[in-house]
């Protein structure tokens, strides 16, 4: 109690009745002591990630107070969507009957959705884990596709599978990888696919936080890699997609909101 009183420039006692207060408002406890700290209770775990929400929600009107002429729209981008759908929404945001100023915002599919959820960013643009459907938070969040995103692999020009006009997977046994981590939505369907076939998945030697930049090293080594198939067409880089299907189930790219936020449904409603 004493580190909050702290950071909130109060003293413990005033801290101390403004959580009384807070408390007493929804008639439950939320903190219970433990040891000399304190712990959340069932009900404060509960409450918590609504209170996320209203922090990121106060963050963005901040943002907003700071740029009154350019309402600000944070938008958490998958790294593909910018040679596909990102560079479009951009020209609508900032030549529309209203002019905002996109934040732009990368990461991972877990990473970008919990953002999300806090009501860190306004809209995700990308693909949902498989997961999301069974979580409890689904039923909080809107989304419309926009497009299907199919994966492919891909390797350099000079590459000898570059050359083969016909390819099975234990064809990429011994190969070697530059991949993206665990989380990735690309790295899980990459590991799904092989383990259908009975094959144990690559462990790549090198892990990429971009197909930015593993298209960049595929080019000039005998890696292979994965990445959205509309990332390997637009690519400028030496590289052959080779002749494999990763999934047969589509992967639809979607634009993404909270029900809860009338700013982000404005903006969906404007953007499709």
């Amino acid at each position: 109690m004493s580190a909050t009183a702290e950071q909130l420039s109060m003293t413990q006692s005033a801290a101390s009745m403004m959580l009384k207060d807070i408390e007493s408002l929804f008639d439950v406890k939320l903190f219970r002591r433990q040891g000399r700290g304190m712990a959340l209770t069932d009900e404060g775990r509960a409450l918590l990630p609504r209170c996320q929400t209203v922090l990121g929600e106060v963050g963005a009107m901040g943002s907003t107070l700071q740029g009154t002429q350019q309402p600000i729209v944070r938008i958490g981008a998958f790294p593909h969507t910018a040679v596909t759908v990102l560079p479009d929404i951009i020209k609508k945001l900032i030549n529309g009957p209203t002019v905002w100023r996109p934040l732009i915002i990368d990461g991972r599919a877990d990473q970008l959705l919990q953002m999300l959820l806090q009501g860190e960013i306004d809209i995700l643009l990308g693909r949902m884990p498989s997961h999301v459907a069974d979580a409890p938070y689904f039923d909080e969040l809107s989304q419309r596709v926009l497009y299907e995103a199919p994966l492919s692999m891909v390797s350099s020009i000079k590459h000898p599978l570059a050359r083969q006009k016909k390819l099975d997977f234990s064809d990429l046994a011994d190969c070697k990888w530059i991949l993206p981590n665990m989380q990735s939505t690309t790295r899980v369907s990459l590991m799904e696919a092989f383990l259908r076939r009975g094959l144990a998945p690559p462990n790549p030697a090198v892990e990429s936080p971009s197909f930015f930049y593993s298209l960049a090293v595929v080019a000039q080594t005998d890696l292979l890699t994965c990445c959205a198939q509309s990332a390997a067409l637009h690519s400028s880089h030496a590289t052959s997609i080779l002749p494999l299907i990763v999934s047969q189930e589509p992967m639809p790219v979607s634009l993404v909101w909270r029900k809860s936020s009338v700013q982000a449904q404005r903006l969906a409603d404007y953007l499709i």
